[in-house]
């Protein structure tokens, strides 16, 4: 993609510029000297196929002459390219360009005020997708807006309260985007919270659109729907808490939903063979994965590196013995007690190599003392950022605006609640199922390995040729069609020793680029390729504490947990009392009632 300005590319360009790359579109400032210029780029652009290129109005009102404009705009309309008009300032002069480019359509670019609110019309599903009819908060800041013809035909994408900020319109073949910003996000900039990444959202997701819209399949995106229900902390039994799981059963069989089950490994020997049958004969609807492995306060917030280590070979331990004596396997994906984790966690799970992800309502470790993820991270499937160990962002039930913006960007949809969201039976996980199925009709409801197994991202080289991210050690792929070759790539840190990468069993020759590992897969004919990168297991410094004491405060936790869930919680003033009594005792340090001691 080509980024014209003039003399030196501004700051938002240089942003704009690293979004493509990020989003997979190899782009290069072009330098303009005049409108006669421009007029001669512009048609030798148009003759590439997928065309595509940024207007910085801002920078180019320097050297454009409006009068000179007027034949760019009307031979531009006789040629199949799509045109993004980035508009950062307010003048006089830009506002001429503008309206000289989109022939009277868009008159001017006009301030906006503070807004609050980003929105997605439905009226231009096309280009938003999954996010049309939804709005999200945003930081308010001082922004833009565009003074459009009403009687024009031209597709507001992008609101900010009530105000068109990016839109499409079509004169001739050609296709013009005009997005008006102060800020292009900068995807590289170290963030201190994801909220600054989530309150943004017009300064990057038009770039992502128009971007989709020019350049199709070359552009990084993720084929594969994935999506699930997590319930944390239930025993299992008939019925924990409000859930009867005959009754949920019956409920996920005829509204075709799953559902996977945050099961605490320290409860793996309360598990009774005659209790379990359930889940054992219907494993096609649940599932179980790894939630901690005592679930004490604060468990996986722990910064001792050798405790986490050895907790995390436990956890999988106790979870293998409960399978051999229910038949009932465990995931390898953990769930983080009280959704925290820390850095030396981050690390204990990639060495320990028990587990292939976490799942969890957030993605950066509680103790960073820095900043140190970024947009860029943010914007892929899965965070993996930290030791290269993927997390998979899930949510707990609002609307479905944050499963919205994760299906836009190639995310799984993961639904995380407690027991006492069926309060009044399964209708919450219906709605949700049916609400999902609308947002995206191709949703696949899998175990959460599977989502985590089969999420990737791919682009386009040529016609043959594909490039595949992956973020579990563990991958499948299906390939359909004609032969074709697929450069894979995953996160690995460099210090971490590979002893091999296995596709479909056969050692395959692989190299290290940085923190990136990469390999090829010539696919001659359809199937699914099965990956799995084996790398050292590092060993804990010391053991797993066994202590009565210990133990003792950790059965006193899950008896006091399951009175509330099973009890309590059914009386409201009851459920207050023993929030209380929990506090006092110090056996968490923050009770919601959502079911889980936080």
């Amino acid at each position: 993609m080509k980024l014209f300005h003039s003399k030196t590319p501004s700051r938002n360009l240089r942003h704009l510029k690293a979004l493509a790359e990020c989003t997979g579109i190899p782009s290069e400032f072009v330098e303009v000297m005049n409108s006669s210029s421009l007029d001669t780029m512009m048609k030798d652009l148009a003759s590439s196929p997928e065309a595509g290129a940024v207007l910085d109005l801002a920078s180019l009102r320097h050297v454009l002459d409006p009068a000179q404009l007027r034949g760019l705009a009307t031979s531009l309309s006789d040629v199949p390219v799509k045109l993004l008009l980035l508009v950062t300032e307010m003048d006089g002069v830009t506002n001429g360009i503008l309206n000289v480019l989109t022939q009277g359509v868009v008159h001017s670019v006009e301030p906006a005020g503070k807004p609050e609110k980003v929105t997605f019309p439905e009226a231009s599903r096309a280009w938003n997708c999954e996010l049309a009819g939804h709005s999200y908060v945003r930081e308010p800041i001082a922004a833009l807006s565009l003074a459009i013809d009403r009687k024009s035909d031209t597709n507001v994408i992008v609101e900010l309260d009530n105000s068109a900020s990016f839109a499409s319109l079509r004169l001739g073949k050609a296709e013009f985007f005009v997005w008006s910003t102060f800020e292009v996000m900068d995807p590289f900039r170290p963030l201190s919270a994801e909220s600054e990444f989530e309150k943004s959202t017009d300064q990057y997701i038009p770039a992502t659109i128009f971007l989709r819209s020019a350049f199709g399949d070359r552009c990084w995106r993720n084929p594969y729907v994935g999506a699930a229900i997590v319930i944390d902390d239930p025993l299992l039994k008939r019925n924990y808490g409000f859930i009867n799981f005959p009754d949920l059963l019956d409920s996920a069989r005829k509204h075709g939903y799953r559902v996977t089950l945050a099961f605490i490994p320290w409860n793996s020997w309360r598990s009774h063979v005659g209790q379990v049958r359930i889940f054992r004969e219907h494993q096609d609807c649940f599932s179980l994965c790894a939630h901690g492995c005592d679930h004490t306060n604060n468990e996986y917030g722990s910064v001792d590196y050798d405790s986490l280590l050895g907790k995390n070979i436990v956890a999988a331990e106790r979870m293998e013995r409960h399978r051999q004596r229910t038949g009932i396997p465990c995931e390898a994906v953990m769930v983080c007690p009280q959704e925290k984790y820390s850095l030396q966690a981050m690390q204990a799970f990639s060495d320990s190599s028990q587990f292939l992800a976490l799942v969890n309502t957030s993605c950066l470790p509680r103790n960073l003392t820095t900043p140190q993820v970024c947009a860029a991270d943010l914007l892929l499937p899965a965070q993996d950022s930290f030791y290269g160990f993927p997390v998979f962002k899930r949510h707990y039930w609002k609307d479905m605006s944050a499963f919205a913006m994760d299906r836009f960007f190639g995310k799984p949809a993961i639904l995380v609640e407690h027991h006492d969201f069926f309060r009044y039976g399964c209708a919450g996980a219906e709605g949700f199922a049916s609400q999902l199925s609308q947002l995206s009709p191709t949703i696949e409801w899998t175990p959460v390995s599977e989502i985590v197994t089969k999420t990737h991202s791919q682009r386009r080289l040529t016609r043959t040729e594909w490039a595949v991210r992956f973020f579990s050690r563990r991958f499948q792929l299906t390939h359909i069609g004609e032969a074709a070759t697929y450069h894979l790539s995953k996160r690995i840190p460099g210090s971490t020793i590979i002893k091999q990468v296995l596709v479909n069993g056969v050692s395959t020759p692989f190299s290290r680029k940085a923190d990136m590992v990469e390999f090829d897969f010539h696919a001659q004919a359809p199937q699914t390729m099965h990956v799995e990168i084996e790398p050292s297991v590092v060993k804990p410094a010391k053991a797993y504490s066994f202590r009565l004491k210990y133990q003792a405060n950790v059965a006193l936790r899950r008896a006091l947990s399951e009175f509330r869930d099973n009890v309590v919680s059914k009386n409201r003033f009851a459920l207050r009392v023993g929030k209380s009594l929990m506090r006092a005792m110090k056996a968490t340090d923050n009770l919601q009632s959502t079911g889980d001691p936080k």
